[in-house]
C-alpha cells in the first residue's frame, strides 16, 4: 500500500491581519467623508446650474 502524505497545517495564507496600532495622521470618520462627499457633490450641481449667473463666465 502507497503511505499517505503527510497534510501541513493551515498557516493563515491569504488572511489580512489588521493591528491595534494606527499611524499619525488626520483621523477623520466615515460619517464625515460621506458628508462632505455630498456637500462637494450639491456645490458642483449648484454651479452647474447658476455658476455662469453669479461668476460670469
Amino acid at each position: 500500500m502507497r503511505k499517505r502524505e503527510q497534510e501541513m497545517p493551515p498557516t493563515g495564507a491569504g488572511l489580512i491581519r489588521y493591528f491595534k496600532e494606527e499611524g499619525h495622521g488626520i483621523k477623520i470618520s466615515p460619517k464625515s467623508v460621506i458628508i462632505f462627499t455630498i456637500a462637494v457633490i450639491i456645490f458642483e450641481v449648484f454651479l452647474r446650474f447658476y455658476g455662469k449667473a453669479l461668476l460670469g463666465f
